[in-house]
């Protein structure tokens, strides 16, 4: 297939001097408030040289193969142009455009009583401009009180994400709070399962890594019974092996509080405990958030459970069309039944994934849950 690159400046099409020029141009998918950023790098130089996009130029750019079309990976401003002589080049970068706004830098102070999640995210969207696709796993959950304490929305959001194990992110406007394994796109809906294959991986580029830096054998956290006057402290198990306790500084309203936010860290540390990487054909579908299972690649491998954190797409004349995934270890468990819905994947027939073999890593879980594995997007065919 022949890969392609669309970009506007400023809702205008480049022009075709542009495409002619441009080395290399990459894109990256984060979650949080970790900014998308865009660079591109260009030759320049007589008799003509290239007209630069001013700072602060909204650039749209987008992605795909001329056989199967375009798809838009991201809108960014224009801050950074530098430029080098004798040779000559320009490389032009920026942040994506949601995370730019004045209002996401002030910090505020606010309460809600006896309101859901889902009605705590919509009002600091909609307070940030932005609007909101709230699972309803994590939406319907009700806070005696939950209050914003002298924080910007995007950290605030990303403390109640962490409460929940949740997936956050700011995507063209639209704030994203999900489980984590449901891989939702803009829509909301679930983007599926990605599953490597030996032949979608671009030789030498898979990495992992099992380890136990992050092995707290538990979690602890407190909250502040009023009727008996005292500080009551619970605990869960992180799954490690060794005997260190990780303990949560902050206190929570009640026992229900406290266990739902120990349960979180413990999954986010058991997602330290490993990590992953690799470089395929250029597929805008890759999205963070989204589950990924190895399959036919190597015993130990196949099967275990990882989430996507970062995706980097990649256009240059030399290596075409490229996505480089980052992901981390994932319990298996969060996102369960996500994909069951409207927008789960293609129907390609996909068999649910094998758990692993018996020399897998004993501090995973085996396969992905029920509602991944029969509809997913298949990177071994397009």
């Amino acid at each position: 297939m022949h890969p392609m690159i669309e970009l506007t400046v400023d809702g205008k099409p480049v022009a075709g001097a542009f495409y002619e020029r441009l080395m290399e141009f990459s894109c990256e998918d984060k979650e949080g408030i970790e900014s998308d950023r865009f660079d591109a790098r260009l030759l320049d130089g007589p008799p003509a040289f290239l007209e630069m996009p001013r700072k602060g130029a909204v650039v749209v750019a987008k992605l795909g193969y001329r056989e199967t079309g375009l798809r838009q990976v991201g809108r960014y401003v224009v801050d950074t142009i530098k430029g080098a002589c004798l040779p000559y080049s320009v490389s032009i970068g920026g942040k994506a455009a949601d995370l730019r706004k004045g209002k996401l830098k002030t910090r505020s102070e606010r309460h809600w009583d006896n309101e859901t999640v889902q009605k705590i995210v919509e009002d600091v969207a909609g307070d940030a401009g932005w609007s909101a696709k709230v699972s309803e796993a994590i939406g319907q959950h009700r806070y005696k009180w939950f209050g914003q304490q002298d924080e910007t929305p995007g950290h605030f959001l990303e403390r109640l994400a962490r409460r929940h194990n949740a997936l956050f992110a700011v995507k063209d406007g639209i704030v994203i709070f999900a489980e984590r394994g449901a891989g939702l796109s803009l829509s909301g809906a679930s983007m599926g399962q990605v599953i490597v294959t030996p032949d979608r991986v671009i030789e030498g580029t898979l990495e992992y890594e099992f380890n136990d830096r992050q092995a707290y054998g538990k979690v602890t956290a407190y909250y502040q019974d009023r009727n008996k006057a005292k500080r009551i402290e619970m605990e869960v198990s992180a799954g490690g092996a060794s005997d260190s306790v990780y303990r949560l500084p902050e206190p929570y309203a009640d026992a229900a509080e406290a266990d739902k936010a120990a349960q979180a860290k413990a999954k986010q540390l058991k997602r330290g405990e490993g990590s992953f990487s690799v470089e395929m054909p250029g597929d805008t579908g890759l999205v963070a958030g989204a589950p990924l299972i190895c399959r036919d690649i190597r015993p130990g491998l196949d099967g275990v459970p990882w989430l996507i954190d970062g995706v980097t797409h990649s256009f240059s004349k030399a290596q075409g069309f490229r996505s480089k995934i980052s992901a981390k270890l994932w319990d298996g468990q969060s996102g369960k039944g996500a994909g069951t819905g409207a927008g789960a994947g293609s129907a390609s027939g996909d068999t649910p994934a094998k758990p692993p073999p018996p020399n897998a890593p004993d501090n995973v879980k085996a396969g992905a849950p029920d509602g991944w594995g029969a509809g997913g997007l298949r990177l071994d065919q397009r």
